[in-house]
């Protein structure tokens, strides 16, 4: 939806996103997709996946203690990396800052601003990756996104 050039979404498209990011295979292409136009923008899309998985175990009641190694697990690898840089995800320092000191508490919404920051940032790749999507057959979509990184790398090497 088109308003002043300017992209306004409807909740439709927020919802038909939010299940792409849920569907394992789209997800996959979408992945792929947003690896070509940023280094992080990758990892977001598996920080959104492993959050909503934390927030699934929350509402599953399991021990403490499963919780608090996803939390561990989700910190480690996203937010405070032993690669650098620490942070593997684009989102403001102070934001990662909060879920570092948090990290013992261990509701459902631990990791919410961020993954809302992440779902905002992802969403704006969305219409372009729709448009790339329609005008392929489902099989070949990985392999036209293999093909263009294969490009830019070359790109990057020459």
């Amino acid at each position: 939806q088109h308003v002043d050039n300017k992209w306004v979404s409807s909740s439709s498209e927020i919802i038909a996103f939010r299940k792409a990011l849920l569907n394992p295979v789209t997800a996959n292409q979408f992945q792929r997709f947003v690896s070509l136009k940023g280094d992080l923008l990758e990892n977001g899309v598996l920080f959104w996946q492993e959050v909503q998985k934390y927030k699934d175990l929350c509402h599953s009641h399991c021990d403490d203690a499963t919780v608090q190694k996803k939390i561990t697990a989700i910190i480690d690898c996203f937010i405070n990396s032993a690669v650098p840089p620490a942070l593997q995800i684009d989102i403001p320092t102070e934001q990662a800052k909060k879920i570092l000191e948090h990290r013992k508490e261990l509701g459902p919404y631990i990791f919410r601003e961020a993954q809302m920051t992440i779902f905002a940032l992802l969403f704006k790749f969305w219409p372009k990756f729709c448009k790339f999507q329609s005008n392929l057959p489902s099989d070949k979509i990985l392999l036209a996104l293999e093909r263009k990184k294969g490009k830019k790398m070359q790109k990057k090497e020459g």
